[in-house]
């Protein structure tokens, strides 16, 4: 709907013409006095200039009478003059959105979507991550359940870097990787120390090699032993480093010796042990040290004769043994057996071919 063209006031005191569609430059000073028709029909109407178009033929405004105790109010039309058009009134959406008004209507408001406020809830999988994380640390440094508690730790560990990339605080993910850090170093030490210990307790209670039953020489009443590496000419040599022929001194040990060397002399001063034969037992499980002790001894036995060149039965000489324990069995693959040829009295060179 729009306002048919007339006279109407402009908002300043004076009347200006409306064409239908806007307000053009034809201006009536003054205003009509209450019921004063001739001056609101003929109005004075100022001369255009020359640059203008005379306006085409107004139609007289039909003035409009107002309340006998009000002042008549100024006609606002729908649009006004450039350059005195007011400043748009921003009204303010429920979101925060402000949409002008321009006119005389009202200003729009536009519903706005409110933005996604951030998650403020603690992720399942992260503490999932820390409690796995703190289990598998503890599981860790304990050698039975260690591969377990590895396993759960690794676990705990993707858990709480996963926890991190989801919505939610991060405190648990964070503290998971931490404790999965420091914990992982911590059982990798608590392990390693625990395994430690348990190996040198268990070489501690058995010898590298334990001796068979070693024959006593006649007539010894020393109530103490010489130190094996003290004995002149001796050079201390690892079981597994001994070789067929090798002379030994006499030594006497005892069932608390722990024993990882023998003292070899040159086969020309004075010696009472000569090693004789060497041989490896069947692989498998350990049998224990009797059995061992059995096949040992007849594995020494059955070599005897070839070596000295007469039998056991009618030798003056003995034999003895050196066999693995089970700490040596289990720790170092040992399986080998050295058979050791006994003199009552001290000889010098070899035994071999001795033929008594």
């Amino acid at each position: 709907m729009t306002t048919p063209a007339g006279w109407y006031d402009d908002g300043s005191g004076n009347r200006r013409w409306w064409d239908g569609l806007q307000w053009t430059e034809h201006v009536v000073t003054g205003r009509p006095a209450p019921g004063d028709e001739s001056t609101a029909s003929e109005p004075t109407v100022q001369e255009p200039t020359a640059s203008e178009p005379a306006p085409e033929a107004p139609v007289p405004a039909v003035p409009i009478t107002p309340l006998a105790d009000a002042e008549p109010a100024p006609f606002v039309p729908p649009y006004t003059l450039a350059g005195q058009m007011p400043a748009p009134a921003a009204t303010a959406s429920p979101a925060g959105m402000t949409y002008p008004a321009y006119g005389g209507y009202p200003a729009a408001s536009w519903p706005v979507a409110p933005s996604p406020q951030p998650a403020t809830g603690v992720p399942v999988v992260g503490i999932i991550g820390l409690v796995a994380v703190v289990i598998g640390v503890v599981c860790a440094c304990f050698p039975v359940i260690a591969i377990a508690g590895w396993a759960l730790l690794a676990v705990g560990f993707v858990m709480s870097l996963i926890s991190l990339f989801l919505r939610g605080r991060k405190w648990p993910g964070i503290t998971g990787l931490v404790v999965a850090v420091v914990g992982a170093v911590l059982a990798a030490a608590v392990s390693f120390l625990v395994l430690a210990t348990s190996s040198i307790a268990e070489n501690g209670d058995s010898p590298f090699a334990a001796p068979g039953d070693r024959p006593s020489s006649e007539g010894d009443s020393s109530t103490g032993r010489e130190d094996p590496s003290t004995i002149e000419g001796a050079e201390m040599v690892p079981f597994e480093e001994l070789e067929v022929g090798d002379c030994l001194p006499l030594v006497e040990y005892t069932d608390d010796d722990v024993i990882f060397d023998l003292p070899v002399v040159p086969c020309e001063q004075p010696h009472t042990d000569e090693i004789y034969l060497i041989f490896d037992v069947e692989d498998g499980e350990f049998p224990g040290d009797d059995a061992l002790g059995v096949t040992a001894s007849d594995g020494c036995l059955a070599a005897f004769e070839s070596y000295v060149g007469v039998s056991y039965d009618v030798s003056e000489l003995d034999y003895y043994y050196y066999q693995p324990t089970k700490s040596s069995w289990n720790h170092a693959s040992d399986r080998t057996v050295q058979c050791i040829l006994f003199s009552y009295e001290e000889v010098t060179g070899t035994l071999k071919g001795a033929n008594y």
